[in-house]
């Protein structure tokens, strides 16, 4: 009891003295760092209060996360109890990645949250599994006599303020969704996840293979959707009507 009593206090102390997170979401997981400076604790208190510390900040980003420009996840837990307990449950089987003692005596846990490619992941936890899903549209014209076959797609949105999202929409300038989650569906996004993010057309690119197509975004909608041009979006669907990207998720956005 003493020693519950001992953790306890400490993190009362944590709580008004602890740094800033370290957050890391490039489309496949949050990652955020606890750390704690309190003296005249064990060790193996220390530990425990930097993963309490990880913690407690992954529950407050997750929060501020964009599920789609119009949600954060905050707004949809408080709308729907379900939605609610799975983030909870998401949030509960987050993974303690390392807990290290620096140099100066504070203790640093790293806590590590996976958007999508595990069971309850964030993703899971947030998008509807009841979605119905629609074809891509149709290009307005093919180019039969293109020989390239791509692998994915880049969009090159720096200089656009870009956020990150769990289901971003790319648009095109008249206004048409060309890749959305009621494209994609429940089983393909919440285990490819529907974009990567990069801060390079150069690297952190994998997702869009050796081939990618690359276009130039033209504008943001909202927070995290994405606007191209209509003759790229035309591009982009005449070259998806053979390779399948779009299909499987290849996509990256630059940011």
């Amino acid at each position: 009891m003493r020693k519950i009593f001992q953790i306890l206090l400490a993190a009362v102390m944590l709580m008004s003295c602890s740094l800033a997170a370290a957050v890391d979401f490039g489309g496949d997981y949050i990652e955020v760092e606890g750390i704690v400076h309190p003296e005249g604790q064990s060790p193996n208190i220390l530990s425990r209060i930097a993963v309490m510390d990880a913690y407690r900040k992954l529950a407050e980003q997750i929060d501020t996360i964009y599920v789609s420009t119009n949600s954060t996840v905050r707004n949809m837990r408080d709308l729907d109890e379900e939605i609610n307990a799975r983030v909870d449950t998401a949030l509960r089987g987050a993974k303690v990645i390392s807990v290290n003692r620096e140099y100066d005596g504070s203790y640093h846990a790293i806590v590590r949250l996976y958007t999508h490619g595990v069971p309850k992941s964030l993703s899971s936890a947030v998008l509807g599994e009841n979605v119905v899903i629609e074809d891509f549209p149709e290009p307005k014209v093919i180019n039969i006599h293109s020989e390239i076959k791509y692998t994915g797609l880049i969009i090159d949105c720096r200089g656009h303020n870009l956020s990150t999202a769990i289901a971003p929409v790319i648009k095109s300038a008249d206004g048409i969704d060309i890749y959305a989650y009621k494209n994609i569906g429940y089983q393909t996004a919440t285990s490819k996840g529907m974009v990567a993010y990069s801060t390079s057309v150069d690297s952190g690119v994998e997702r869009a293979g050796a081939a990618p197509l690359t276009i130039k975004a033209v504008d943001v909608s909202g927070n995290c959707d994405v606007v191209v041009s209509a003759d790229d979006a035309n591009r982009i669907l005449s070259a998806n009507k053979s390779a399948n990207f779009l299909n499987n998720c290849a996509v990256v956005l630059v940011r």
